[in-house]
């Protein structure tokens, strides 16, 4: 389980404080949240929970800090600077504290002085894309694009379909920011289908031309598209007879369409489908003229 590994990068007072919780409590976590000499805090069902008591020293944060990143920080120089890195068990760890700049200003190079760590708990939802799969996949591989605002489960969805769709056809997964696969080391944590070959980390417009090229896929799936380099990479893959499936931000279908990326995906025919998400988590599937 998650927590499992979760609770194995905790130390002192924190670990204690829930060591102490039963495992159905423990099971509804999802972050836990360490902030130099404050309270330990916890997310659970959207709420906001501090640990009045519980409070989480320079020591503690420090040896979830350097336990998340396998005690070996100059290894994930690139992830120190974004400031997350998927530790075992798909958790996701975040870091915040003192930046320090890259010569040109507009980047950071690492981070030092960590005050605050949140351990977001790695979920899969198996079967939240079981509508998906019958309205759009019956009759075989097509173009899909799922539609949805922020936090209502593009994410979660695209990982089921790619465990769906990756035990029968070959997929390359394009998992720019390690949300989809939660991959630690050389292993997805979650199960993206065992045809789906995994891009880790890459661009997303390089992530895709190279898949076309190297893997030879019959889809490609993608999070998060928008850019102009996004839609030429993906035309590139359209037209080299690749299906695409991807999500964008977006309250419906027509507002994605002002998107100019998406239109000029649209007008390629390459979306047979859309999937429309609400933030309750309802899915609405619609034809694309």
């Amino acid at each position: 389980m998650s927590i499992k590994y979760a609770l194995e990068l905790l130390s002192g007072k924190p670990l204690e404080a829930l060591n102490a919780l039963s495992p159905s409590e423990l099971l509804k976590i999802d972050e836990i949240r360490l902030r130099v000499n404050r309270p330990l805090s916890l997310s659970v069902g959207g709420n906001d929970i501090v640990m009045s008591g519980v409070t989480a020293l320079p020591e503690d944060i420090e040896h979830t800090f350097k336990a998340a990143f396998s005690y070996s920080m100059h290894s994930y120089s690139k992830e120190l600077s974004l400031g997350y890195i998927t530790a075992a068990g798909g958790n996701r760890v975040g870091i915040c504290g003192t930046a320090v700049s890259a010569s040109d200003r507009f980047s950071v190079d690492t981070v030092k002085y960590i005050s605050s760590v949140n351990i977001r708990i790695a979920r899969e939802i198996k079967g939240c894309a079981d509508g998906i799969m019958k309205n759009c996949f019956s009759g075989g591989l097509c173009g899909l694009l799922v539609v949805g605002p922020p936090s209502s489960g593009k994410t979660t969805v695209l990982r089921d379909i790619a465990r769906q769709l990756g035990s029968k056809y070959k997929l390359s997964l394009i998992d720019e920011l390690n949300e989809i696969s939660a991959t630690h080391r050389n292993a997805a944590q979650n199960d993206v289908g065992c045809l789906t070959d995994v891009f880790v980390g890459y661009p997303k417009h390089i992530g895709v031309s190279t898949a076309v090229r190297v893997m030879s896929p019959r889809a490609i799936i993608a999070d998060e598209i928008g850019s102009e380099e996004d839609c030429r990479a993906l035309e590139f893959a359209l037209h080299s007879g690749v299906k695409l499936i991807t999500a964008v931000h977006g309250e419906s279908l027509e507002d994605a369409r002002k998107k100019p990326a998406v239109a000029r995906l649209i007008g390629e025919e390459a979306f047979k489908y859309a999937a429309e998400l609400t933030p309750s988590r309802e899915i609405r599937v619609v034809g694309i003229d």
